[in-house]
């Protein structure tokens, strides 16, 4: 072919240009076409042209380390000139950055036409690019052709721009579009060609659910649970009519998370679903609920932040793959909400990539009044939209069933537990921790299985110590905490659980980690007041398996030595307000009382109360305005912390170290995200004045700068050593903040 300049032109060291381009469309087709059951418009041409500019020369030379070329935009350019598609042409722009706001008036239009000629008078046509020539069905000799002037360049963006409609709907087609292109060009990376990918099918044996029931320990509530789980499939099967946006509203205690599971099972065999995903609540001990998961199935992705996979010479090169960029591959995934918040909102090119795995699939979502009430409307309305465009059924599961969608209900009307498990009783008086630990000594705290859940984790250590130090407990209670490691939060679990199974004494004190998802049982549980829904959820833990006693339940208005509330440095105050609007109407005395029965009731005021006063805010809000590029987290940021490494025996650093010496190269991506698996187990997240007092301050176990107790790597990063071990962090109640370690000494002396 005339003008195609001679030589080999590479994407990647040793791998064709042209064979990088054209696997990238192969894979992109296979995956939509299995997932979406079509492949969309202009996919192909996306992939053919996302890495075209890769001739230029000084991207040959970046290859062999020498200089640098941003391929991207270039490359957007000829796709623009070749498709007038400009969303196609942005998502090769930032299909290796971010997705920008607004990017027809930011960016496009504001692009300098003669920069743009010079540049692709300098993108060669090679000899090894004919097949994609003829892949592209075009018939041209370079790219500066394909528009003759500037004012064609100009006229062509001002038509792209009038006609162009950045909304809802603009948006899931640059989604899927942006997740299918960066999944087949990360895969074809990895891959470098050598292999075909392998879908997994969607095969499950039809009695799984059966054989798991069978093994399940009976309890007073299992007949109860029998006769709720044939109604409710009955009523699944009448209710859930193609996709859309349901609920399923039971009980604590009721076997919500087996059922869900069952009902995904029917619904993916009856409309040929393509997958599974179970969302779990981001600040919940996860645990319990992905073994379910895996007990049941065979093909479980765990994709969460202390999910470990296999030793990397241990697996193939679609293993290493998924490991490195958290694709969702299997037909189950079990994965958290904030993995999910990023899959759909955010706009880091690898976030994105699991997108196109929602279509035609079921999402479970556990617990959704985790995500925070100011984007329930943002996410449902968002649900929604994903539901009608991409053939996918979300249930929401819960006790407490939010206002996020309009969803039909999938369980009966008016479901109660045959008998009332627990009392409430809300203490609204500000009141002080060694006060509280007092008044619950009157109500048996001492003497029956007990759980104290607060908000903050300074306010869980204070009691703590004022329990050991009133000399409460014949043993040490179990303490749980976000400053305890995932490592050893796994151990206090199991040791709870066990003593449970053995129907043995147990004692817990513990922040919000046992909220929601969490599989324990107490006759008494005391909560700092929460917004109503976590306090509902806690005193599900309250006699959950409904045994033959009534448990008890205290609600209490916790303040510090200087008489303020722990309450307020967590939540925010609209919650709490409506909360105590909605408990005080029951007051009688100094104690507000209700049942129970009354739960509905008062979830449904307290809701109705919540998304009247909530504003229009999230990310839906930002899409229906082209401002695609926005980030959301799911979690209030305004404390500075950083990660702390927990180190016991000194391999945790030796890992560090062994990270901090690999090179940028893709060869040594995946090794370096299963180094970081492997030290996350250990690790925790402590403000940042709490580690300089401690870094600052002096003692026997503070020695020398090479061997220091506690030392700090790089901004954001802390490590524990060995000699910080039972000083700094104990494996039993986690961090131990500076000002409380005297106060913990003393108490160990007793």
């Amino acid at each position: 072919m005339p003008g195609l300049k001679p030589g080999k032109i590479e994407s990647h060291p040793g791998r064709l240009l042209e064979d990088h381009l054209l696997k990238t469309s192969y894979l992109a087709e296979k995956l939509a076409a299995h997932y979406l059951g079509q492949v969309p418009a202009n996919l192909r041409l996306a992939c053919l042209l996302h890495d075209v500019a890769k001739a230029h020369a000084k991207f040959q030379e970046r290859l062999k380390g020498r200089g640098r070329f941003p391929h991207a935009e270039p490359s957007a350019y000829i796709a623009l000139c070749l498709s007038r598609d400009i969303i196609l042409s942005e998502i090769i722009r930032c299909h290796h950055t971010h997705i920008k706001n607004n990017f027809i008036s930011d960016f496009w239009c504001n692009t300098n036409y003669l920069e743009i000629k010079r540049t692709l008078v300098e993108v060669p046509l090679w000899p090894g690019g004919e097949a994609l020539i003829d892949k592209l069905g075009i018939d041209f000799t370079d790219w500066q052709h394909m528009f003759q002037s500037a004012q064609e360049w100009d006229d062509l963006l001002e038509e792209l721009e009038d006609k162009t409609n950045l909304d809802i709907n603009s948006w899931i087609d640059f989604k899927l579009l942006y997740s299918l292109l960066i999944t087949a060009d990360r895969l074809d990376a990895i891959n470098g060609g050598s292999d075909d990918i392998i879908i997994p099918s969607f095969n499950i044996p039809g009695n799984v659910i059966e054989r798991y029931l069978k093994n399940l320990k009976t309890t007073p509530l299992s007949s109860w649970r029998d006769q709720l789980r044939n109604t409710v499939l009955e009523n699944a099967e009448n209710t859930i009519s193609g996709p859309g946006v349901y609920t399923l509203t039971l009980p604590t205690g009721a076997g919500k998370t087996i059922l869900s599971l069952e009902i995904a099972l029917k619904i993916a065999r009856k409309e040929c679903k393509q997958g599974i995903f179970y969302i779990l609540p981001f600040i919940t001990v996860v645990e319990q609920n992905s073994e379910i998961a895996k007990s049941i199935f065979s093909m479980v992705q765990e994709d969460h932040h202390l999910a470990y996979e296999s030793k990397e010479e241990d697996m193939n090169i679609l293993q290493r793959f998924i490991s490195i960029f958290r694709y969702w591959n299997e037909p189950v995934v079990v994965s958290t909400f904030a993995k999910l918040w990023d899959v759909l909102y955010s706009p880091r090119s690898n976030d994105s990539m699991s997108f196109h795995r929602l279509a035609n699939s079921i999402v479970l979502l556990d617990e959704p009044q985790s995500i925070p009430a100011r984007y329930w409307k943002s996410f449902g309305n968002t649900l929604e939209l994903v539901a009608s465009r991409m053939n996918t059924t979300f249930i929401l599961i819960t006790a407490t069933q939010p206002e996020i969608a309009k969803g039909k209900e999938i369980a009966p009307k008016n479901i109660n537990v045959p008998r009332q498990r627990y009392l409430a009783i809300y203490l609204y008086k500000p009141i002080k921790i060694d006060q509280m630990l007092d008044i619950l000594l009157e109500y048996g705290l001492a003497d029956v299985n007990a759980m104290i859940v607060v908000n903050t984790r300074r306010e869980a250590l204070k009691i703590l110590f004022s329990a050991k130090d009133k000399n409460i407990f014949a043993q040490n209670p179990f303490f749980l905490s976000g400053w305890v490691t995932p490592f050893d939060r796994k151990k206090i679990m199991k040791k709870i659980k066990e003593r449970e199974d053995r129907q043995m004494p147990r004692h817990l004190i513990s922040t919000q980690v046992v909220e929601a998802g969490v599989d324990l049982d107490f006759e008494l549980v005391a909560r700092d007041i929460a917004p109503l829904d976590s306090l509902i959820q806690v005193a599900g833990r309250c006699n959950r398996h409904m045994s033959n006693y009534k448990g008890k339940v205290y609600i209490f208005e916790i303040i510090d030595d200087k008489g303020k509330k722990y309450v307020n440095k967590i939540y925010d105050s609209i919650l709490i307000n409506f909360t105590r609007e909605v408990l005080l109407k029951y007051k009688n005395g100094d104690a507000v009382t209700f049942s129970e029965l009354d739960v509905p009731y008062l979830l449904k005021n307290y809701y109705s109360k919540l998304v009247d006063a909530l504003e229009d805010q999230g990310p839906w809000f930002d899409i229906q305005h082209g401002r695609w590029g926005e980030s959301y987290s799911l979690i209030n940021e305004h404390i500075y912390e950083s990660t702390v490494f927990i180190d016991r025996t000194g391999e945790i650093k030796s890992i560090i170290n062994e990270i901090s010496n690999l090179s940028n190269k893709l060869e040594n991506k995946d090794k370096r995200h299963q180094l970081w698996k492997m030290v996350q187990e250990h690790s925790i997240s402590v403000p940042d004045k709490e580690l300089e007092q401690w870094y600052n301050a002096s003692g026997s176990f503070i020695l020398t700068d090479e061997n220091n107790a506690i030392e700090k790597i790089s901004t954001g990063l802390w490590i524990v050593n060995p000699k910080g071990i039972n000083h700094i962090y104990h494996e039993e109640i986690g961090f131990i903040p500076h000002d409380n370690y005297n106060e913990y000494f003393k108490n160990q002396a007793k």
